[in-house]
């Protein structure tokens, strides 16, 4: 079977990983002959309140990639920079929601060596699965019609207020761009029931190894989302497991 591990860690902590995740994106978007998104992705390996999440085979390398950022006042998220302009609107969305701790999952990327296996799947699962422990209440995404699924199932909804009932013309004017919101990363009161058993589960061992098949073939999937959790965090942690075991004689 196919194996594949995903690792989360703050952007300033992995310079190299940070670097190839740049360069590996940057092929994706031009073999789709997109060349303006990375423009306006700004310093994310330099903000500490950048989380990334990495998919590592054990012979292809990184074969994917994707980022949540915190919004920060006095800066601009990326979404903001890539259709705020179209409509104001955008700005003022993400203006009043700033305060409730919102991030945005952006720079999702899969390497078309390793095509077809549903690593976008995973990538979007994970990243929501860490949403607590990067202290995002909210996350907003920008994303195609196609993989517009991915992230209701875990818990977004459409913006509509913004945009052409939430669409945009982007990256290119043959393109659409869907804004979309989680309201509720805490609860996950909007994910898929069953969505919300496995992102529940992902937070609450963020190390555990599962057998998932988001696209042709079945993967196990090695999950390190530990990156972005503090001392007590992970403390905690470490008691629900022993606790698991005391009761149940295995984790849960």
């Amino acid at each position: 079977m196919e194996q594949i591990t995903l690792i989360s860690f703050r952007a300033p902590k992995e310079p190299a990983l940070c670097e190839e995740f740049k360069v590996e994106h940057a092929k994706v978007l031009e073999d789709f002959g997109i060349l303006n998104v990375t423009k306006c992705s700004g310093e994310w390996h330099l903000d500490n309140d950048c989380h990334v999440i990495v998919a590592m085979h054990p012979l292809l390398g990184m074969v994917g990639g994707i980022r949540l950022q915190l919004d920060h006042a006095g800066s601009k998220l990326p979404m903001e920079l890539a259709v705020g302009g179209q409509d104001p609107r955008v700005g003022e969305f993400l203006s009043g929601i700033r305060e409730l701790g919102n991030g945005e999952v952006c720079g999702l990327w899969n390497a078309s060596r390793y095509a077809n296996m549903g690593v976008p799947v995973l990538l979007s699962q994970a990243v929501t699965a860490i949403s607590v422990q990067a202290g995002m209440k909210r996350m907003v995404c920008l994303v195609a019609p196609y993989t517009k699924r991915h992230p209701s199932n875990n818990g977004f909804v459409m913006v509509e207020e913004v945009g052409d009932n939430g669409a945009f013309a982007y990256p290119r004017p043959d393109f659409k761009g869907i804004v979309m919101v989680n309201p509720d990363t805490h609860l996950l009161s909007y994910a898929h029931p069953l969505q919300r058993a496995v992102l529940m589960s992902l937070r609450l061992r963020p190390v555990q190894t599962r057998i998932e098949q988001p696209g042709r073939a079945p993967l196990e999937v090695r999950y390190l989302l530990q990156g972005n959790s503090d001392q007590s965090q992970a403390a905690a942690y470490q008691y629900i497991q022993e606790e698991h075991r005391r009761y149940f004689g295995r984790v849960a």
